[in-house]
């Protein structure tokens, strides 16, 4: 089983079992992952398995844009996510509110690891106006 590690900055770890078993009673300090990755345990908000995060992610509201801007939903529309609700997320511009497949801060992080040429596979297509 794999665990999601969420920081107090909003990011979003995946770890393994082992990783997280790992961690053991420590309260502070940096950890460093079997894939390279590190955080700092003092800046950790929870740990919580991947699939009890699946559950939370099903009725979140917030995402994240192909081109890294942040955004939240609010009654059906996103709005970009600056605490304001004034700017909304034009799906002509952003096929990927107008498909519903904004991304979750997990997956962003997913995507961002992959290569150029499985980046550009994954983008949504602009539908023609």
């Amino acid at each position: 089983m794999d665990y999601i590690v969420k920081t107090f900055g909003k990011s979003i770890i995946k770890i393994s079992e082992e990783d997280f078993r790992n961690i053991g009673g420590k309260s502070s300090g940096m950890v460093y992952t079997r894939d390279g990755r590190s955080f700092n345990l003092s800046s950790v908000d929870s740990i919580i398995p991947e699939s009890d995060y699946a559950l939370e992610k099903a009725n979140d509201n917030n995402g994240v844009l192909y081109n890294g801007q942040a955004v939240v939903k609010k009654f059906g529309v996103w709005y970009i996510d600056d605490g304001s609700f004034e700017i909304r997320v034009d799906p002509a511009y952003h096929p990927e509110v107008a498909h519903n497949k904004v991304l979750s801060p997990m997956e962003y992080e997913n995507y961002l690891a992959l290569p150029e040429e499985e980046k550009i596979k994954r983008l949504p297509v602009v539908d023609k106006l």
